[in-house]
């Protein structure tokens, strides 16, 4: 059995009795889970079930008693603590997961009922399948260094500053001797952690790569491609390179509707630029108006096209309230022909649109 464990780390400042926090933590049932929502990452099939325990403590005034525990799917089974818990003490629900030879992502909702709260507390265990492949040669094609993986490429698809993103690598161990990740790594980036399951994955046996990205310690925007260098051992040292692709976009908290007249905003003259029939040998610049029609000062994060073909000229990255500013953008078509279709993307602190994009279209000759 697969089993997955997060322990409760119950300090004075997690659960303080300050007046702020407990006024928010209490709201509702008045059961402080320690987490809602609960990823376990990559499930493979071999390993059977997973079980994954949800903590919480008793902040009301009163004995608290689960009373029944339901959940959405025949595949999840729930354990929970039978007993009374007194004010500030612990209660568990332990949930067993088993995946049913399923492939792909799967959230499950898991609610709790109590004395305190019969309409229950909704609980989310989410993770990835892994079904066992037929024929591990073939499946996991892409080889480097003795191990092999699904795609040359991993896309961790859309992320948000606000969160951190796990992505779970499955891979199979084509080597003759066991594999685990080297306790010294000179080449992880900050904002990348890594983490090998098992500890150690035997030869001829799969294991994951757990990949946990913070897209505000990356500290940009945008398309990213980068290149991640990890240190392994098994019979000998061995250097794996791993690509990761996503997009970055800043996160905002909603905004009040009593504020949406007060925050900065981003309007850009033209969405959708047509520069009609031009010629191969011949660049052909643009004027596209930039105004930053909020009362709060705008600030551009960053402006990027997807093509090197376009070049920008922007005089500034700061825009005051009802300053307009002219941005000129350049297109090289050489060696280029037919409909041809390019962006420009701004990034802004505009939290009502703080992402927009300008397509540039054309008919090269």
């Amino acid at each position: 059995m697969k089993r997955i464990v997060f322990l409760l780390g119950f300090s004075s400042l997690l659960f303080s009795c300050s007046g702020e926090v407990k006024s928010q933590d209490v709201e509702g049932s008045g059961l402080v889970w320690e987490k809602k929502l609960l990823n376990i990452g990559a499930v493979l099939e071999e390993n059977g079930t997973a079980t994954a325990d949800f903590y919480f403590v008793n902040k009301t005034d009163t004995l608290v008693l689960i009373e029944e525990v339901m959940t959405d799917c025949g595949c999840t089974v729930a354990e929970y603590s039978s007993d009374t818990i007194a004010q500030e003490k612990v209660g568990h629900v332990m949930i067993t997961y088993d995946h049913q030879s399923r492939g792909g992502t799967f959230s499950k909702m898991i609610v709790v009922k109590t004395n305190v709260d019969p309409e229950g507390d909704s609980l989310f265990l989410e993770g990835v399948n892994v079904p066992y492949p037929k024929n591990p040669e073939t499946h996991y094609k892409v080889k480097k260094g003795g191990l092999g993986f699904v795609f040359e490429t991993n896309n961790l698809g859309t992320l948000f500053t606000n969160q951190t993103k796990i992505k779970p690598l499955d891979f199979y161990n084509f080597n003759d001797s066991p594999l685990q990740l080297n306790q010294v790594q000179k080449n992880i980036p900050e904002h990348m952690q890594v983490q090998m399951i098992p500890a150690v994955v035997q030869p001829g046996s799969r294991g994951v790569l757990e990949i946990s990205y913070d897209p505000a310690l990356k500290n940009d925007l945008g398309f990213i491609e980068e290149t991640v260098d990890l240190s392994l051992i098994s019979s000998e040292k061995i250097d794996l390179s791993l690509s990761f692709i996503a997009i970055i976009h800043e996160y905002f908290d909603p905004v009040p509707v009593n504020q949406l007249d007060s925050v900065p905003k981003l309007k850009i003259s033209e969405l959708e630029v047509d520069l009609g029939k031009i010629s191969s040998g011949n660049k052909v610049s643009k004027v596209v108006t930039l105004e930053n029609a909020g009362p709060h000062p705008l600030n551009l994060r960053k402006v990027v096209s997807n093509c090197a073909c376009i070049s920008l000229d922007i005089p500034t990255h700061e825009l005051q309230a009802g300053q307009r500013v002219d941005l000129v953008f350049t297109f090289d078509p050489k060696g280029r022909r037919g409909i041809d279709h390019k962006t420009i993307t701004f990034f802004s602190n505009d939290p009502l649109n703080p992402t927009q994009t300008v397509i540039i279209k054309s008919r090269i000759d």
